[in-house]
């Protein structure tokens, strides 16, 4: 009987003993929690248009993201920032970032990106890799385009070049490619028989210049005179006196068709197609002088030339003429642009003379002719003769 109660005694102190134990352990676990929900705080995130409620423990708001459900990464933006110590009712804006591949010239890069076009996302990955992509450089997609999952970003280098063509300067930057390729991308159209400074195939350098001259063709009707020839016929009076109209003269009409070649506007060349003429000149007929011989008072006289002229007779007995000789009879002033001093002369009317004077009153075709009175030198007067210089 009292080892039965013994044993009975010893059971019930073990199960004292993990009686307390147990009240101990849930003691702690109560104070734990209760710590816990004590210091836990509930944040807002807005994520992608929706809000998420986040409960932590964490201190900062970067903690508390990478602890929770959200699935974050190092290239989404975070406001406030990561760093941001946690409090109670904080709201956080999340913006994700999405994954595109970005070459530039020889390099490759498979990444991330928060930004919204392709130009933000250009500025963003350039000052994140170092890559100084510049706004005139070449993209195969629009730069206003959205950003969207893994999207192919291929980026040109431009270089600097000139093109001059349809009378402008176009300084530009473009990708390196050929002229021909260059040309097309800058949208200026290249004929046929257009010139380029070039060879089309060439591939462009920096700072390289493109001379394009356009050449045009085009074939035109061009109506022109044919200029009348003057032809001479020997007339039957005194050579010097002044040629006769026989008949005049009028252009003639002729048509043809050319064909032009132009650069940049200019003409360069003309090419005689056909050619017809429509109207024919007519040749403009002129008579001119060709007796060197007259008869007069039954003799023959011969001379160079034969000018009609106003004659004055004078008389002043005693005179010197301008070549020293002693005014006489046939003995004539003239003017020596006329009748060079000391030509012979035969004067109709008056006979024989010299040249052997000038005077003040003499130029021209005129001359002054000596006579042997005053009577005589009345008698004449003024008349209009005919001189034959010998």
């Amino acid at each position: 009987m009292f080892k039965l109660t013994r044993t009975r005694v010893l059971s019930l102190v073990r199960r004292s003993h993990i009686a307390k134990m147990a009240i101990v352990v849930c003691a702690v676990f109560l104070i734990a929690t209760a710590a816990l929900v004590y210091n836990a705080k509930t944040i807002e995130a807005h994520i992608d248009g929706k809000t998420v409620r986040i409960t932590t423990l964490s201190g900062t708001v970067g903690q508390a993201l990478a602890h929770s459900n959200v699935e974050t990464y190092p290239e989404d933006i975070v406001k406030p920032s990561r760093d941001t110590k946690v409090t109670k009712g904080l709201t956080i804006e999340l913006t994700r970032s999405v994954p595109v591949h970005l070459s530039v010239d020889e390099q490759t890069f498979t990444t991330r990106t928060p930004a919204k076009t392709v130009d933000e996302a250009l500025t963003d990955l350039s000052e994140r890799y170092g890559l100084q992509i510049k706004a005139v450089d070449e993209v195969n997609v629009a730069r206003s385009d959205a950003v969207s999952d893994q999207m192919e970003i291929k980026v040109r280098r431009a270089i600097p070049i000139l093109v001059r063509a349809d009378g402008k300067d176009i300084n530009t930057y473009i990708a390196p490619r050929t002229v021909a390729d260059a040309l097309k991308k800058l949208g200026i159209p290249l004929g046929i028989k257009d010139k380029v400074s070039l060879a089309l195939d060439h591939m462009l350098a920096p700072n390289e210049q493109v001379q394009l001259v356009r050449v045009a063709e085009r074939v035109e009707t061009v109506k022109s005179e044919i200029p009348f020839q003057e032809v001479i016929q020997a007339g039957d009076y005194p050579v010097g006196l002044p040629d006769r109209v026989v008949s005049r003269g009028s252009n003639g009409l002729q048509e043809q068709t050319v064909k032009l070649t132009l650069e940049d506007g200019k003409e360069v060349d003309r090419q005689i197609l056909s050619q017809q003429v429509v109207t024919t000149p007519i040749n403009n007929v002129i008579s001119r002088g060709a007796q060197t011989s007259v008869s007069r008072g039954g003799e023959t006289i011969n001379f160079k030339r034969a000018i009609a002229m106003v004659a004055t007779a004078y008389c002043i007995p005693g005179g010197t003429t301008k070549t020293g000789a002693s005014v006489r009879w046939g003995i004539i002033a003239v003017d020596p642009g006329v009748i060079s001093l000391g030509e012979n002369v035969f004067v109709e009317g008056y006979g024989n003379a010299s040249a052997l004077d000038t005077g003040g009153a003499i130029k021209g075709n005129r001359i002054d002719l000596y006579m042997n009175s005053e009577e005589a030198a009345r008698s004449w007067g003024v008349r209009n003769v005919m001189v034959y210089v010998k």
